[in-house]
């Protein structure tokens, strides 16, 4: 099944736009047959959608071994070959875009074009029409700003937060009429920049963005046998992830929060009546999260009204930001990270806010949200994204090698440990205050 917002979905390429109205102004049929190529329905589906001059932004959520890199690297040379034009290679880090980089040296030298740079220091090859195909790493985004681009290629897209390094840094370089750029990757959950992207295809907000569901149904080369074999050997939510471009489901998760019930407009939420707390998770290098949540004993449910998380910020910012939600919420307890004494001591000494040692029990921690979690009894504001990301994203580490099992540290665990202190301490040691 392919499910694709506003585009349309051929079995074979739109033949009705000129090459003056499509993207790709060179005849992609001939260039796919020299390479002895039959597109697959979900790779006719991503050249339709950014061939279509409604479109400026494909979100692209297929499955694995559809081919979804290789299609859009197709694209990006066929790009290439009109004079003047510029191309970026974008992936979470420098490895994961060598693919795509490596996949474009191979088309070049398979039709013998003409190379005058390929600069590995650089990252970037140019050929001898001054079109330029460079490769970039969302970690290290500053080093392809500052250029304009006809096309920017984002793959792999679900694997890392991309969201600023798009829409601050990358977005303004594709400042001509027609340059477009394209997002393709498996799903990673659903609280995700990818995730927000694929959603915009389905909303009247974003006329410009066009989505692609494609599961493994959409593969002609793959057998039930493979398919069976997979369905024994994965779990249930990673073979969703993967083979049915799942949205909902994330390998790994901690958490089953339940999206559809439990998100609500706390905007004007009243919490006179109940006991208002905060998790505080402290960082140094990385981020400060603090979350304020409020218990309603008759309902026995948890609100999540408010959050902060901020990195690179000294003390004293932090505290300011903290000392607002406090006046704002009247907040009563601040459960603080225990190994966080220094900055404990601080915020007492010199800005006046009182903390308590949150309980630290990281397993049990996790199992007593997770009773939460399970049962309804957490509803969070819309607007609390990086706390719904991090109840969708936090994830138990892949390693196999570690002794015990433990949740994987990064951009999701600062938010998700600031929430596991201050349920798991508020539920623990709430009676007794």
């Amino acid at each position: 099944m392919i499910d694709i917002s506003r585009a349309d979905i051929e079995s074979k390429f739109l033949m009705d736009l000129d090459a003056e109205t499509r993207f790709i102004k060179l005849p992609i049929e001939g260039y796919m047959d020299l390479l002895g190529i039959t597109p697959n329905s979900s790779q006719t589906a991503i050249i339709n959608a950014i061939n279509n001059p409604k479109y400026r932004f494909v979100t692209a959520a297929v499955s694995r071994r559809q081919g979804k890199t290789y299609i859009s690297n197709i694209i990006g040379q066929l790009v290439c070959l009109v004079p003047d034009s510029h191309v970026l290679l974008m992936s979470p880090n420098y490895s994961l875009s060598q693919i795509s980089f490596d996949l474009q040296r191979g088309l070049i030298k398979h039709f013998d074009l003409e190379v005058i740079r390929d600069n590995a220091k650089d990252k970037v090859i140019e050929l001898s029409n001054n079109s330029t195909i460079r490769m970039g790493s969302i970690n290290q985004v500053d080093s392809v700003v500052g250029r304009s681009y006809d096309l920017i290629i984002f793959d792999e897209a679900a694997l890392t937060d991309g969201r600023d390094a798009f829409n601050v840094a990358l977005r303004p370089t594709l400042d001509k009429d027609n340059s477009k750029a394209i997002f393709i990757s498996t799903p990673r959950g659903r609280n995700n920049y990818f995730a927000e992207f694929y959603y915009r295809g389905y909303s009247e907000e974003f006329p410009e963005w066009a989505a692609i569901k494609a599961t493994y149904h959409e593969n002609p080369r793959v057998s039930e046998a493979d398919i069976k074999e997979a369905r024994k050997t994965m779990s249930e939510a990673e073979f969703q992830q993967e083979y049915m471009a799942d949205f909902n489901v994330y390998e790994g998760q901690i958490w089953a929060f339940n999206h559809e019930q439990c998100i609500a407009d706390l905007t004007d939420f009243e919490t006179r009546n109940m006991d208002v707390f905060a998790g505080l998770d402290v960082g140094y290098k990385d981020p400060t999260a603090f979350c304020v949540i409020a218990y309603d004993w008759d309902e026995e449910k948890y609100y999540l009204v408010d959050e902060y998380l901020d990195s690179e910020r000294t003390t004293e910012q932090h505290a300011s930001q903290i000392r607002k939600l406090i006046q704002k919420w009247d907040i009563d307890y601040i459960y603080i990270d225990s190994a966080a004494q220094q900055t404990r001591f601080d915020f007492a000494q010199n800005y006046d806010i009182s903390t308590i040692n949150a309980k630290k029990s990281v397993l049990d921690g996790i199992g007593q949200v997770a009773g939460v979690v399970d049962n309804d009894q957490l509803i969070v504001h819309q607007s609390c994204r990086e706390s719904l990301m991090a109840l969708d994203q936090y994830q138990w580490d892949p390693n196999p090698n570690l002794m015990k099992e433990r949740p994987k540290h990064d951009g999701a665990s600062h938010m998700a440990d600031a929430i596991r202190y201050a349920i798991y301490t508020f539920e623990t040691t709430a009676t007794s205050f």
